[in-house]
């Protein structure tokens, strides 16, 4: 989600950047729930809330749209229209900079802008490729921790989203004690959900699962950190949903069902904190993960429920993540009932706007749900193609992460060797064995 830490998509099975994406806030403040407006009137809270959004950043996108030149100026109207939620507006004037401002500091603060509004608005391909640039700039700085958390928890996911697990791997390795130096409880959450995420994306959402049961079991009901803790359950209920969706693959129908009851409970509670502090930000992800839930438990009338008017919400707020997401959920919602004509439509509009810079997981699975349209029309052929393009990208994506995870295996046990030699020098002789580690 997260901060950028709540759980990333990952494998094609959750959709965790809804969290960590932290999406237009003013607009969804006014689009709370959708289940307790008429469908004749969906689109009022919207109009209400672009109505508010507008006289506040019109300012500063009129700043950011005339000749910006990477100026204080221009970087202060920047920040405000992303206070705003102006994500379109800010990556647009910061990929028109035609040169990367001069000053460190004001170069620190126009990447950090463009990584995190192309981030919150699914471009993952920039969000990764400018937070990379971005932490090159900060090592000639002094900048303090904050800039360097908020990067890297992107750029821990984004990269991880697209299979280039070394940078994500690495910048996580970064972030960790950055966050451990801050002292404060929302960097320690925030350092361990963004290890989940990484461990999920790895392809071990075993390990993300047990990291955020060991933060959800620290607030203990407490009210003081709710929204926080809300955050750790949705991306928990995420990571429980990927585990569920492998096993019923792998034919182990035990651990599905376990994975969905753990899913089930941290959704509960999550609905509860976003009851309780009136907040339908968490509210809407809830209800994501729960339509994903009732997916799994073969229930696409409750999904389709749950997901009635979230895409027109979506699409107006301009979160085309979280479109492309919702769009494949309801796609797969309607296969499961047989209307294969509207499922299509979606799955051709979520076609038009997902590319080789989005999400591996998505990809995977648009081609999936694909095949499975065209083979209930009897186009065998057709879902041969999407079948081989979906194993051809999951292929890949092992390999990718097969290949990270021994590169990142054999550095820990390196590092172990040195450590480990280094402390015993002056109790002997090195191993006869080249590389083998020294005995105990």
């Amino acid at each position: 989600m997260p901060c950028p830490a709540g759980r990333a998509y990952s494998a094609g099975h959750a959709h965790p950047l809804f969290v960590g994406a932290g999406p237009n806030d003013v607009l969804l403040r006014g689009l709370s729930n959708a289940h307790s407006q008429p469908s004749g009137r969906s689109f009022a809270p919207i109009q209400r809330a672009i109505a508010t959004a507008r006289p506040l950043a019109r300012h500063a996108i009129e700043t950011l749209m005339s000749d910006a030149t990477g100026s204080a100026a221009d970087l202060s109207a920047a920040q405000a229209a992303f206070e705003c939620g102006q994500y379109v507006a800010v990556l647009e004037s910061l990929r028109a900079l035609t040169t990367e401002p001069g000053n460190d500091s004001d170069a620190v603060a126009a990447l950090r802008l463009r990584s995190m509004a192309a981030f919150r608005l699914g471009e993952l391909d920039e969000a990764a490729s400018v937070a990379q640039r971005l932490i090159e700039v900060v090592g000639r700085t002094a900048q303090a921790a904050p800039v360097r958390i908020d990067v890297l928890a992107v750029s821990v996911v984004a990269a991880g989203e697209l299979a280039r697990y070394e940078q994500s791997i690495e910048h996580l390795q970064m972030m960790l004690p950055a966050a451990g130096r801050t002292g404060t409880l929302t960097d320690f959450v925030r350092g361990r959900g963004t290890a989940a995420n990484c461990f999920a994306l790895l392809g071990d959402p075993w390990t993300a699962q047990r990291l955020l049961s060991e933060v959800a079991g620290m607030f203990q009901g407490a009210a003081t950190h709710a929204r926080l803790e809300a955050t750790v359950r949705t991306n928990h209920a995420s990571v429980s949903l990927q585990i569920a969706r492998l096993a019923r693959q792998g034919g182990d129908p035990m651990t599905c069902e376990e994975a969905l009851e753990h899913a089930a409970a941290s959704l509960e509670r999550a609905r509860e904190i976003a009851r309780d502090t009136a907040d339908p930000r968490g509210q809407a992800f809830s209800d994501v993960h729960a339509a994903e839930l009732a997916l799994m438990r073969d229930h696409p009338d409750a999904a389709l429920a749950l997901l009635d008017g979230a895409i027109d919400r979506a699409a107006a707020a301009a979160l085309w993540a979280h479109e492309r997401q919702l769009r494949l959920l309801e796609a797969e919602a309607l296969l499961l009932k047989g209307n294969v004509a509207v499922a299509r439509k979606h799955l051709d509009r979520v076609a038009a706007r997902l590319n080789t810079g989005h999400e591996i997981g998505a990809r995977i699975r648009y081609h999936a749900q694909m095949q499975r349209a065209l083979e209930a029309v009897g186009d065998h052929a057709g879902a041969l193609v999407q079948l081989e393009q979906a194993r051809t990208l999951a292929q890949y994506r092992q390999y990718r992460q097969a290949r990270a995870q021994s590169r990142f295996l054999r550095t820990r046990l390196e590092l172990e060797h040195l450590y480990r030699y280094g402390g015993s020098a002056d109790r002997g002789p090195t191993p006869s064995r080249l590389g083998a580690l020294p005995d105990d």
